[in-house]
């Protein structure tokens, strides 16, 4: 890669969105390599009032910006990995994953009474548009009552402060990034809410054929345990042929030198049901760990919960 080429990173059009290109052209600017962004208008953008189960999740938030990096009109795509399908177009590669974000839900209360999830009343209105956090907050809460919403970050939060809920479940990452942390209520211990797969990672998408030529711009980009990490996360989720439309979590952590801790679950839509486990594996061994855990998980009564899905989708 010529040092004076400009890189055209490819994003969509969210404030968030732009944050993440921005961010990863910031780090290309330290090792004095220059970019410019290109906004990309997807499918989940034009439509943000269906609810994404309804949607489909099927490239929603991807197509456009995969038909761009297979055109040659941009270089490298940035996408919160969370909604990256765990199998991508012929002839794309999720090429780098930089340092991950913190990946937890969090609860954003509309009043300051309401300090945790504990101090919500058993009937509370809970609004999300995601129904892996609905599923776990019903099990923890049987009573409690979701509200489906959809938008960006500002939008849904805006909507919360007009509404009669009680709060929503938002990811920390986002917030964060947005300069919104502030509006935190409390991070949800992951043995009430585990997260979503890759939660708080960016995922960086290239086209196969222009990797060796981008090599040394990759290893500025990745970091390699992280990348593991969500490799393993990523396989789990892949084995279990889950994706919006079916309540699935996972997080993987290191637990000693070399060894990786995969916690994962699949449930049903009303929380009646989750079926939880963990494995640990190494670190170097990433795919083998997430495909064994989703068959044991599979093996245990996930296969039901996943068939009663997808009979519904069809």
């Amino acid at each position: 890669m010529a040092m004076d080429s400009v890189i055209r990173i490819g994003t969509r059009g969210s404030r968030l969105a732009i944050w993440q290109a921005d961010d990863v052209a910031a780090r290309l600017a330290r090792a004095g390599i220059t970019s410019e962004k290109k906004v990309i208008v997807t499918k989940g953008d034009v439509d943000r009032d269906t609810p994404l189960p309804e949607l489909g999740d099927k490239g929603l938030f991807t197509a456009e910006l995969d038909l761009a990096l297979l055109e040659g009109s941009i270089d490298l795509a940035v996408h919160s990995l969370k909604d990256l399908p765990t199998v991508l177009s012929d002839g794309l590669a999720l090429a780098a994953v930089p340092v991950r974000a913190a990946p937890w839900d969090v609860l954003v209360a509309r009043t300051t009474e309401v300090t945790s999830l504990e101090d919500l009343p058993q009937d509370a209105v809970i609004a999300t548009g995601s129904l892996r956090r609905a599923a776990q907050l019903r099990a923890w809460r049987p009573g409690i009552r979701i509200a489906s919403v959809r938008g960006n970050v500002e939008t849904r939060l805006a909507t919360l402060e007009t509404s009669d809920w009680d709060g929503m479940i938002l990811a920390e990452a986002g917030l964060v990034r947005l300069g919104l942390g502030d509006r935190i209520t409390e991070s949800i211990d992951p043995r009430i809410m585990l997260p979503g797969v890759a939660q708080g990672a960016l995922g960086i998408v290239m086209a196969w054929d222009r990797m060796d030529a981008f090599s040394d711009m990759i290893r500025l980009l990745d970091d390699p345990f992280v990348h593991q990490v969500v490799r393993t996360e990523r396989a789990f989720l892949r084995t279990l042929q889950g994706g919006c439309q079916v309540p699935i979590g996972a997080l993987a952590r290191r637990v000693d030198v070399g060894v990786l801790r995969l916690e994962g679950f699949v449930a049903s839509l009303d929380g009646s049901r989750i079926i939880r486990g963990e494995q640990s594996g190494p670190e170097n061994d990433p795919e083998s760990l997430g495909s064994d855990l989703a068959q044991e998980l599979i093996d245990r009564g996930a296969a039901d919960v996943l068939a009663s899905f997808h009979d519904q989708s069809r």
